[in-house]
């Protein structure tokens, strides 16, 4: 059985093996369908034609019913220090584990803590859950960031939408951020019947390990977690292994057969090894961000964990013809319109913030707790955009950090590195009693509120310069809550936009300079990432993003023009 080729836009940070993982092929079939003779070197922005790409689901399972959009929300959010401030950050103990003393023995033996499943899925974005189960995904880190593919890609193998840690191609999202908030409500909704066939077959339902299993077996296939939780659970509790990855492993793959023991994997053209090998790598994402993020006993490991091996089929679930893995571990990309069938009331859930976009951070934070200005270790190759903006001022890229450009040179220096960048295309930039003010507040966790008119007025003003060949500062804020530091005690941060453009998708942009890293391909305008888009809604000019981590990656929107002299 063989699938139909597709095509995928090659993105920012992708490698053709990290191409081939997620769509369900290989390195050496993607360089022969695309006449590509070094792997090892691709160009963002290129097309390439996916070979026999498809999903991991039955072709016979049953659609899902769209979930409806949620309503009531709120926001939460924490203090957090910016480029104004010097300080690193470190990572607190992972949200919804139960504090060491409290947590009961695991039922599972398996040296993972015990965690509260309602908090585990709280904070949408931010939430446990989104980041352990992201990461078997392909679209988050262990340490919470945020892959290439977050923001939305197309799935090869149905050609929908994806967006968010859960890769969600359902209905009432607008965002990742909505996507993921949606998806948490979805799990909070299966909880219940897992939690009851896990004490039915005599496991904790409770233990890390185990929850994260279901969470991301029901996110790639509800079929299979179904079957999960009804047969397979009560056949854990008899393995004289206990509730291992190798285990669950097993008991992943024999999910995916119906009740006759027929393996129903489409996307895997019904083949074990080749199911087994995604399953596999799957649970090793769970371990390892599980162990990143402090839920094995004994505390938070910054070592990565062994790869989980790769486990010898039962007899008994052997397929004639079986022989070795193949040298691809194939990830398809089978993601819902996936809201299982029977959805009825969403339980109460954490926010999707508003009025920012997406990704905030919800919870508390420890006080010592701070946000790196920059990563001095930041080496990674970043390709240039695969389009440039209609109008371009030229203006030249200056780090905060560089002494012999800018004045007092450091963590507090964004605003004289905007003015050295702007200096050199013959702009002064003036100062704060000038000021467009568009930001009127910043709500702890809601991001901030502007004054429409102003907000258009600062556009317009933008706009009217970039005509004139002339960059224009700008304030952003970054971080949830107040900077007393600035005069508008809301701006933590200032950035030079270069340019203006029209995206693939038709939406206007508008490039610029980020002084907050010493890396020139992170901080310049060239950076597909350093571009602003307008809410609609709102009027105001945003950079999607967390609000976490260096400075030159986060979530930023604008809050005051500086108008040039």
């Amino acid at each position: 059985m063989s699938g139909s080729s597709t095509s995928y836009r090659i993105r920012q940070g992708d490698t053709l093996t990290s191409i081939a993982r997620r769509n369900n092929t290989t390195v050496d079939a993607l360089a022969r369908a695309n006449n590509i003779r070094d792997p090892d070197r691709i160009i963002t922005g290129k097309t390439l034609t996916i070979p026999g790409a498809r999903d991991g689901f039955d072709a016979a399972a049953n659609a899902p019913r769209p979930m409806p959009r949620p309503e009531g929300l709120q926001t939460g959010g924490s203090q957090r220090r910016d480029s104004f401030e010097a300080g690193t950050s470190q990572a607190g103990m992972a949200q919804g584990v139960t504090p060491a003393g409290t947590a009961s023995v695991s039922g599972t033996q398996n040296g993972y803590r015990n965690i509260d499943l309602n908090a585990f899925r709280q904070g949408g974005t931010n939430s446990e859950s989104a980041i352990v189960i992201g990461t078997s995904e392909g679209n988050r880190t262990p340490n919470g960031g945020f892959t290439a593919s977050y923001g939305g890609h197309t799935d090869p193998g149905n050609a929908k939408h994806n967006r968010g840690s859960f890769s969600y191609q359902g209905t009432g999202a607008n965002s990742p951020a909505e996507a993921d908030a949606l998806w948490n409500r979805e799990l909070g909704r299966v909880t219940p019947q897992y939690q009851a066939a896990a004490q039915r077959a005599g496991l904790d339902p409770n233990n890390a390990l185990l929850a994260s299993t279901f969470y991301d077996l029901h996110t790639q296939s509800p079929r299979a977690a179904q079957n999960f939780i009804n047969r397979e659970l009560p056949r854990l509790a008899q393995d004289p292994r206990g509730v291992t990855p190798e285990a669950l492993v097993d008991a992943r793959v024999n999910a995916f057969r119906n009740d006759a023991g027929e393996l129903r994997a489409a996307g895997f053209d019904h083949n074990e090894t080749r199911l087994r090998a995604d399953q596999t790598r799957r649970e090793t994402a769970l371990v390892r961000a599980l162990d990143a993020r402090g839920y094995r006993d004994g505390g938070n490991t910054s070592a990565t964990p062994a790869e989980v091996p790769i486990p010898r089929p039962r007899p008994e679930n052997l397929t004639s013809g079986t022989t070795a893995l193949p040298a691809e571990v194939p990830i398809p990309r089978p993601r819902p319109e996936n809201l299982t069938s029977g959805t009825t009331a969403l339980p109460a859930e954490v926010p999707i913030p508003r009025p920012r976009p997406e990704n905030l951070t919800s919870g508390t934070t420890t006080a010592a707790e701070s946000a790196t200005p920059t990563d001095f270790n930041d080496t990674a190759v970043i390709a240039p955009a695969g389009d440039r903006p209609a109008v371009q001022t030229g203006a030249k890229w200056i780090s905060q950090y560089d002494g012999s450009q800018v004045e007092r040179a450091g963590d507090v220096a964004c605003f004289r590195a905007v003015q050295a960048m702007a200096a050199q295309s013959g702009v002064t930039v003036t100062g704060p009693g000038n000021r467009i003010q568009v930001a009127t507040g910043d709500a702890t966790g809601g991001g901030v509120t502007v004054d429409r008119a102003a907000a258009q007025r600062g556009l317009n003003y933008i706009d009217s310069q970039l005509d004139a060949g002339k960059p224009v500062g700008v304030g952003v804020n970054h971080r949830p809550g107040q900077n007393s530091d600035n005069v508008d005690g809301i701006t933590d941060h200032f950035v030079l936009i270069t340019g203006r453009g029209v995206d693939e998708q038709g939406r206007t942009y508008y490039t610029f300079h980020d002084p907050a890293t010493n890396h020139r391909d992170r901080g310049a305008d060239t950076n597909p990432n350093n571009r602003f888009y307008v809410d609609q809604d709102s009027g105001k000019m945003y950079r999607e993003g967390p609000t976490t981590g260096p400075v030159a990656l986060r979530h930023f929107e604008v809050t005051m023009v500086r108008p040039n002299a």
